[in-house]
C-alpha cells in the first residue's frame, strides 16, 4: 500500500518568538508589579510629608456626639443682700458701695450640665415672672459660656433685688443655643416674695421637671 508522504510541517520545531515579545499574562503581571511599586512610593512620600507637616494631615470625620443639657439642683434664698450673694458666689465686693451691698434681694443657684456642645457659644438667661399673673417682670441675658470639652458641668448663680410691696415671683433659668435661637435647657425656682412679704400663688410651670 502506498503511503502518503509526511508534510514538511509535521514534527517541525516551533517557530522562535520575535525578540522582546511576551505573553499577555506576563505583560499584565509586569504592569501590576510596577503599579504596586509606584503606589508604595507615593504612600511612603505622603507618610513622610504628614510626619514632618502634621498640620496638613486631613482630619478623620467623627460621628456627631449626642447633645443634651440640663439645669438641676435649683435653689433660691428669699432674703439675701447683694453683699451676701457676692460672698456665696465667691465674687469680689470691690467697686460696690455699702448702700449697694445692703440691697435686699433673692439669690438663686443651680448646676448646669452640657454635653455635645464643645466650642459652641451658649447663653444663660434669667427671667423673673410674677407667679400670680404669669407676666414677665424682669430678664437678663448677659452670661455667656463656651464649653471647652464634650461634657461640662458649670455652677450657675444669680441675684435680683426684691420688688416693692408684697408679691410672689419665680426665677426661670434658660440655657440658649445661639445657633438654634432656642432654649436647650430650663430650670425654675420656687416662689419668693417682695420686700413686704410673699402672697400665696400657684406659679406657672415653665420648665420640665
Amino acid at each position: 500500500m502506498a503511503t502518503r508522504p509526511k508534510s514538511g510541517r509535521e514534527g517541525a520545531p516551533p517557530s522562535p518568538k520575535p525578540h522582546g515579545a511576551e505573553a499577555p499574562e506576563g505583560r499584565a503581571t509586569s504592569f501590576a508589579k510596577k503599579a504596586g511599586v509606584f503606589v508604595g512610593l507615593i504612600s511612603g512620600a505622603a507618610g513622610l510629608f504628614f510626619l514632618f507637616f502634621p498640620q496638613f494631615r486631613p482630619e478623620v470625620s467623627k460621628p456627631v456626639a449626642d447633645q443634651s443639657a440640663t439645669i438641676g439642683g435649683v435653689v433660691v434664698n428669699q432674703h439675701t443682700t447683694r453683699g451676701n450673694y457676692l460672698v456665696y458666689s465667691d465674687q469680689s465686693k470691690l467697686g460696690f458701695t455699702k448702700q449697694q451691698l445692703s440691697v435686699m434681694g433673692a439669690s438663686a443657684f443651680a448646676r448646669v450640665t452640657v454635653v455635645g456642645y464643645r466650642n459652641r457659644k451658649l447663653t444663660l438667661a434669667r427671667q423673673v415672672i410674677d407667679a400670680r399673673t404669669g407676666n414677665l417682670v424682669g430678664e437678663a441675658r448677659d452670661f455667656h459660656v463656651t464649653p471647652p470639652a464634650d461634657r461640662v458641668t458649670h455652677r450657675w448663680w444669680d441675684w435680683v433685688p426684691l420688688r416693692s410691696g408684697r408679691g410672689s415671683y419665680i426665677m426661670v433659668i434658660k440655657l440658649l443655643d445661639d445657633e438654634q435661637k432656642s432654649a436647650i435647657a430650663c430650670g425654675q425656682t420656687r416662689t419668693f416674695g417682695g420686700l413686704a412679704g410673699r402672697l400665696p400663688a400657684t406659679p406657672p410651670q415653665i420648665c420640665e421637671e
